[in-house]
């Protein structure tokens, strides 16, 4: 994070332009994922820049999605429960464009639930994105396996 956030944002715009959006949340040097506050700083900018799209517009969607991935990584759990939410109400549909942002989407809900130990509907939660994951992506797909991960987390905090 030793870069101003204004340069990565501007880099990430231009690239953006040419299809790719990995400029949001990846390093173009070393090709590691933007954290804490510079992953923060990122996703509030492309969130200001989609966040007033058509509710299931694949841009939209992706760019809170990264926010709230950011924020639940920063221990913002209930901004990035609400953040979640609102993205699910504006897109229900499980198939098609944007499937891997849907199920990031699920997943981040679930690891929020989780952390503010609403157990229950974190369960709920991860036992869809499990199930999804494994008829749209498959069993191995690591997208998968982290949902198993969390749903097993989620299960030794119930004690099951």
């Amino acid at each position: 994070g030793l870069a101003h956030v204004g340069c990565r944002a501007e880099a990430a715009t231009h690239k953006s332009r040419s299809g790719d959006s990995d400029g949001w949340y990846f390093c173009v040097t070393c090709d590691q994922g933007f954290s804490g506050h510079m992953g923060l700083g990122l996703a509030e900018i492309r969130w200001g820049c989609v966040k007033d799209l058509p509710g299931e517009d694949p841009r939209r969607q992706h760019g809170g999605a990264i926010l709230a991935a950011a924020l639940v990584q920063l221990g913002r759990h209930a901004e990035s429960e609400s953040m979640c939410r609102e993205l699910r109400a504006a897109k229900q549909q499980w198939t098609g464009s944007g499937l891997a942002t849907t199920i990031s989407i699920a997943a981040t809900l679930g690891d929020a639930l989780f952390a503010q130990n609403k157990l229950d509907e974190a369960e709920v939660v991860m036992r869809e994105v499990l199930s999804k994951g494994r008829e749209q992506l498959g069993d191995e797909h690591h997208d998968t396996l982290a949902a198993l991960s969390s749903l097993g987390n989620v299960f030794s905090a119930q004690g099951k």
